[in-house]
């Protein structure tokens, strides 16, 4: 009986084998072929992968950076030289990785109590290309906000 199983077993180990010794040069030739395809698929997918968390990361930084500033010009008051009415810019550094950004900004009078500051903030580095981002604030006198 035993002797039954390990016939049985050699015969269908010869038969595979005698698969695999079938393989043409075309055969192999397509599997390479398929595999390359494969790979160059799954490096693509991971090179823009990148791409989008270096971005991501940028935008979060930037975000980070123009919420605190927004915080101090809030934090300042109305009548501050910073929030008068023209265009402001400054050099800001991220402490962190020691980036440098320029943050500029409008005021605009909308009225006596309303001003509109547009913030933007780029890349200080004009070899970097990433993209400008902006946020607006509506600082009210009688909601001191």
């Amino acid at each position: 009986m035993i002797e039954r199983k390990g016939r049985k077993k050699k015969l269908r180990l010869r038969s595979l084998l005698s698969i695999l010794e079938g393989s043409s040069l075309l055969e192999v030739t397509i599997a390479m072929g398929l595999v390359f395809f494969l790979l160059t698929g799954l490096a693509q997918m991971l090179a823009s992968s990148l791409l989008i968390k270096q971005k991501a990361d940028y935008h979060r930084l930037a975000a980070d950076i123009i919420s605190n500033e927004l915080e101090q010009l809030k934090g300042a008051g109305l009548d501050t030289p910073e929030l008068s009415r023209g265009f402001h810019q400054k050099p800001v550094e991220e402490p962190n990785s020691g980036r440098r950004f320029l943050l500029t900004w409008e005021v605009i009078e909308i009225s006596k109590n309303l001003k509109k500051i547009c913030l933007s903030l780029s890349p200080a580095d004009v070899s970097q290309r990433l993209p400008e981002v902006r946020a607006t604030l509506y600082f009210s006198h009688h909601l001191n906000f």
